[in-house]
């Protein structure tokens, strides 16, 4: 009897510090956060607190378009009235998560609560930041939240899913800082030109001259414009093709490469930066013809033809015939095209 009772005594103490350790444990999982929660992994949510609350409010938000490698900031943020607390869990596909908020902590590849998050106002912002793959790919962030009433326990709590938030990751731009003036709208007194805008097309430099991007931009009074392309790689050469809306096609002499997603090229300190040295000097510098108002590559007839029209109609405004940029079609503008057209200026390519 005496060793039964003794076995006793040992089992049930051995028992009752089993069962406190595993509701230890539980309580302890639970204020620690828990991950695998999200749509990425499960379809059951924070099932332990109870059904989905579609009426709790999970969102996240930040930059839906990011470069590869780059580190960005997103919110997600729970709303829910009559709720004091929030938890949540956050995963992504392909990029990586990260803490911002010190009110989390992460959990292998997810991110989770420390504890239960009080709210403001019935709502809270938890800040995290995702850190984009190495290469163009379609990412998704997932999240799951919780409102809870800051009990210490599950009963009367709410989560949701947030709307699975998808990332285009492409590749950084790369930057063309070019200069270019315009013969029209250069005055070579002052130094400065009319501001207008420009196209620049990136083409390969072997046949068939494939274009492989293009950029708008508006060049300065120093003729200055950075260019921003999406398709470009670095180290491969392209020539430069420069439009303007009454000058000559003009395109760089030779092929020109992105280094480190940038570019600089400066069509006005020598004739032979243009193919064929297809550039007229305005004073000291460099400039694109001036004249072809119709842009069939070559200043002639046809283009005085349309700039008489225009000068004798009074035109005036931003119009194709203006091709000194001041607004008004006049003798100013004729006296350029008839100079080109007397040479027989056109374009120029390989």
């Amino acid at each position: 009897m005496e060793k039964k009772f003794m076995l006793t005594c040992f089992v049930f103490p051995l028992i009752a510090l089993m069962i406190v350790s595993f509701f230890s444990l539980t309580a302890y999982a639970d204020i620690s956060g828990r991950t695998g929660r999200t749509l990425r992994t499960s379809t059951s949510g924070c099932s332990c607190h109870g059904s989905r609350d579609v009426a709790t409010s999970i969102t996240i938000s930040g930059p839906s378009t990011v470069t590869t490698g780059s580190t960005n900031t997103y919110t997600l943020t729970v709303l829910r009235s009559g709720k004091t607390g929030a938890g949540c869990d956050i995963s992504t596909r392909k990029g990586v998560l990260n803490i911002i908020s010190t009110t989390i902590h992460k959990s292998g590849v997810e991110l989770t609560h420390n504890d239960n998050i009080p709210m403001i106002s019935n709502t809270v912002s938890i800040l995290f930041s995702y850190t984009a793959p190495a290469i163009a790919d379609i990412d998704t962030i997932f999240a799951t939240g919780l409102a809870t009433n800051s009990s210490g326990d599950e009963n009367g709590d709410l989560w949701n899913w947030a709307p699975s938030f998808r990332v285009d990751v492409v590749p950084p731009l790369r930057i063309l800082h070019l200069t270019v003036l315009i013969e029209g709208f250069y005055n070579p007194g002052s130094g400065s030109q009319v501001i207008d805008t420009a196209r620049v097309y990136l083409r390969n430099t072997s046949l068939p001259y494939a274009i492989i991007d293009s950029a708008k931009a508006v060049l300065d009074n120093l003729g200055k414009a950075d260019f921003s392309f999406s398709n470009a790689a670095n180290g491969t050469p392209y020539y430069l093709d420069v439009k303007h809306r009454n000058s000559i096609e003009t395109w760089s002499s030779g092929g020109n490469s992105f280094v480190s997603n940038s570019m600089t090229f400066n069509f006005t300190t020598s004739s032979s930066q243009a193919y064929g040295n297809n550039l007229q000097l305005v004073g000291t510098k460099w400039t694109l013809f001036s004249g072809d108002v119709n842009l069939d590559g070559i200043i002639d007839a046809s283009d005085l033809s349309q700039v008489e029209n225009d000068a004798a109609a009074g035109q005036s405004g931003y119009v194709q015939t203006d091709v000194t940029g001041d607004d008004y079609v006049d003798a100013g503008d004729l006296s350029i095209v008839e100079n080109n057209a007397a040479v027989g200026v056109y374009v120029v390519t390989p």
